[in-house]
């Protein structure tokens, strides 16, 4: 399945997904933009490294006050 990613973003994308990985770090915008607008098509999560970040402290913080 071609959805357009240029071929350094695809082999990182099959790398990430071969290895059944959660998600995929970049500061690219332009290859998250791109898997953000592709995302029921991608196997892995791609997400801003900063933002998965806060999101993971916010989800320890809310297990730590149950």
């Amino acid at each position: 399945m071609s959805i357009g990613f240029k071929p350094f973003y695809a082999l990182h994308l099959a790398s990430a997904e071969s290895v059944v990985a959660e998600v995929l770090l970049t500061t690219d915008d332009k290859f998250l933009s791109k898997a953000k607008r592709n995302k029921n098509k991608l196997r892995v999560r791609v997400e801003n490294p900063v933002i998965w970040f806060l999101e993971v402290i916010q989800i320890a913080d809310s297990n730590d006050e149950s």
